[in-house]
């Protein structure tokens, strides 16, 4: 019996629709070219950034490429919120 993809899906808060945007901008040219078995969607919903991963390469791939991606929100939004702070 073969089994499908592992699967992650995360929704992530922000404090705007304004922020949300311009991290999925920052991060989106990350996702491409992706290695075979690996599939990542990402879109916004509000000041919501909703991302899906499948990944038929293993839990492990699952879960680095999981964090890959938090760790690119994480420095986009420092960036972001670190531009703002330098434009008040």
């Amino acid at each position: 019996m073969s089994e499908g993809p592992s699967v992650a899906e995360l929704r992530i808060e922000f404090c705007d629709e304004l922020e949300a945007e311009r991290v999925l901008k920052a991060i989106a040219p990350d996702n491409e070219p992706l290695p075979r078995g690996l599939r990542v969607e990402m879109r916004q919903e509000g000041k919501q950034l909703l991302v899906l991963v499948e990944c038929s390469r293993g839990t492990d791939s699952l879960l680095a490429t999981v964090d890959d991606v938090l760790s690119a929100i994480h420095l986009a939004e420092r960036v972001i919120c670190a531009r703002s702070q330098f434009r008040t």
